[in-house]
């Protein structure tokens, strides 16, 4: 697939793990919908931020747990492994604060009510594999991403963003299941919005803490409309742990479902977010984006979409409460259309190939014949783009992998989560 170059492009996606085609909100009946032209891979072409060394890729043969093998393109000198499997649709992960590695199994896209925590712990760092799982809860509906937080009390509380509800327990230091009942933090909108021109909605929430603040990010209730005044959707939403002085972070986001803060090297502190666009433009538009949010500012959605650098009206709708799109706010990275970009995490300090950049998950489009996304991208802080790991989609269009999301261990290694195979894999480098 190509090396995608930073020139402002934006994004649409729809994305499975954002929302969801649905014939009946309350019945299992649901059709999820992508369309995306094909990349067309450009071997042997690499052009590289200006701070950062270039990547070389090289192969790397994975012998999975049940002795069949895959190969993937790595960064040099990383390496990567198998360190979980049988996760189901492992998404956004957190680490407690005794070191245990939690990670939400979303089950499917029907809202179940199977949905799953899981606990792993016990990681050998010689076989790269965590030696012990528990099932922390289950019956969840739509468990997307998870946190930990520790009050000013000392208390640990874990938050579980759900489709309807941000939740938290009380959290013990060794618990296998939760010490306490769940107290609700935060409602979301839970059925598709009422002037939806479509049967799209997004299901996924999203949880970040910063500065004993909590993030979240919530997708639209349609694929494009205008949506009832004062909904929460749409938006990064930002509140205090309790569920106190809540206000919108930022607007104008359809889907915004990667969160990460970065403190950029000689730089301010800034919220960045990926965000997956409208689906009705056809294969070629909008693209995928990632953005440095602006707090109060508004980022266009519904109404206009970026596309080869060029912000546009979306004409197919006559809104009520147009915006002027000249003046709408550009994307600081974007990728091919479909791509569907989720999580994102800023490497700070660690091996100079990833230092002072970001990783983004592409997700990959749903429809696998499309064959866009099915890496993981580094950014520069300036946007430009080049390919981490390659190989979750073979040549003929099947799928292996789907990343989601990252978490990191140390300055050398990380994880991330992979909702197709329900896995998460372990990168590291050589001196680890």
């Amino acid at each position: 697939m190509k090396t995608i170059l930073f020139s402002g492009f934006l994004a649409v996606v729809l994305v499975v793990g954002g929302y969801v085609w649905w014939a009946d909100p309350f019945t299992s009946e649901y059709q999820v919908v992508d369309e995306k032209a094909e990349v067309v891979e450009e071997e042997g072409v690499s052009e590289t931020p200006v701070d950062l060394p270039p990547i070389t890729l090289a192969s790397h043969t994975v012998v999975l747990p049940d002795g069949s093998d895959t190969e993937f393109l790595l960064a040099k000198p990383f390496s990567i492994a198998v360190a979980a499997e049988e996760l189901g649709k492992a998404r956004f992960m957190a680490m407690s604060p005794d070191g245990r590695m939690f990670v939400p199994d979303l089950v499917d896209y029907q809202l179940s009510h199977a949905g799953k925590l899981y606990i792993l712990e016990d990681f050998n760092e010689e076989t790269k594999k965590f030696e012990t799982k528990h099932t922390y809860l289950s019956g969840l509906r739509g468990p997307n991403s998870v946190a930990f937080y520790t009050d000013e009390g000392g208390n640990d509380w874990l938050y579980v963003a759900l489709t309807a509800h941000l939740v938290r327990y009380p959290y013990k230091a060794g618990d296998t299941e939760p010490s306490g009942e769940p107290e609700i933090i935060l409602e979301f909108p839970n059925t598709q919005a009422p002037n939806a021109k479509s049967v799209v909605w997004h299901i996924t929430r999203t949880i970040l803490f910063h500065n004993d603040r909590v993030y979240i990010g919530i997708g639209s209730g349609c694929n494009s409309c205008e949506q009832p005044e004062g909904e929460i959707r749409g938006m990064v939403y930002s509140m205090n742990p309790d569920g106190s002085d809540g206000k919108v972070y930022a607007d104008g986001l359809r889907n915004a479902v990667g969160l990460a803060w970065a403190d950029i090297i000689g730089g301010e502190e800034s919220l960045y977010v990926t965000a997956n666009g409208v689906d009705h433009l056809g294969p070629e538009a909008p693209d995928e984006l990632m953005y440095k949010l602006t707090e109060g500012e508004h980022y266009a959605w519904p109404y206009c979409y970026e596309t080869d650098g060029e912000m546009l009206e979306d004409n197919s709708v006559a809104w009520e409460k147009p915006i002027d799109c000249k003046s709408a706010p550009h994307s600081l990275s974007a990728f091919d259309p479909h791509a569907a970009p989720l999580g994102l995490h800023y490497f700070r300090e660690g091996n100079p190939v990833l230092q002072g950049s970001f990783l983004v998950a592409l997700h990959g489009s749903f429809e696998p014949g499309i064959k866009s996304g099915y890496q993981i991208m580094r950014v520069s802080e300036n946007g430009e783009q080049e390919v981490f790991i390659d190989g979750f989609q073979a040549s003929d269009g099947s799928r292996f992998g789907r990343p989601v999301d990252f978490l990191q261990k140390d300055e050398n290694s990380f994880f991330f989560t992979d909702d197709f195979s329900g896995r998460v894999y372990y990168v590291y480098t050589g001196e680890v």
